[in-house]
């Protein structure tokens, strides 16, 4: 979904293995039912080994409680189907990191973890990540504020 044209998040595979999600927001249960679509869709694209997922929700407040079950359930349902994933949140934001720790927390998933700093998400990506791969996670992290200015 478009995000300086009211869209909430954006998903893309540009290169390898490397998915790319970058959520505004997430109001709603048909939200993430379309962000999962988002995700399962360029997923399907990638041949071979497990997808690896950088997540970057600095731009996010806080996510609603519904919204909030969902993402476990949709977490639980991608543990088997990528191989590791780097959830960003901004520091300052102490509220949507907690929840975040938690959901992750719940989704029980050994390999997918938050960060706070930009280094640490690539760190943890890296183990999984070829050249060109590595070279585009940092590029993507570092599109900070997001393209359209909106924090």
């Amino acid at each position: 979904m478009a995000d300086g044209e009211g869209r909430v998040f954006a998903v893309a595979n540009v290169a390898g293995r490397l998915i790319e999600a970058r959520v505004r927001s997430l109001r709603t249960r048909a939200d993430v039912d379309a962000y999962a679509q988002a995700l399962a869709d360029e997923m399907k694209k990638i041949p071979g080994a497990p997808p690896v997922l950088c997540a970057d929700h600095r731009p996010v407040v806080i996510y609603p409680q519904v919204v909030a079950d969902r993402l476990v359930e949709l977490f639980v349902s991608m543990n088997t189907q990528l191989e590791r994933v780097a959830i960003l949140a901004a520091r300052s934001n102490a509220t949507l990191v907690l929840q975040l720790d938690r959901l992750v927390r719940e989704a029980a998933y050994a390999n997918r973890k938050v960060f706070h700093a930009p280094e640490d998400a690539e760190r943890h990506l890296a183990a999984s990540l070829r050249p060109a791969e590595l070279s585009r996670v940092r590029a993507f992290l570092a599109e900070w504020p997001p393209p359209g200015g909106q924090r």
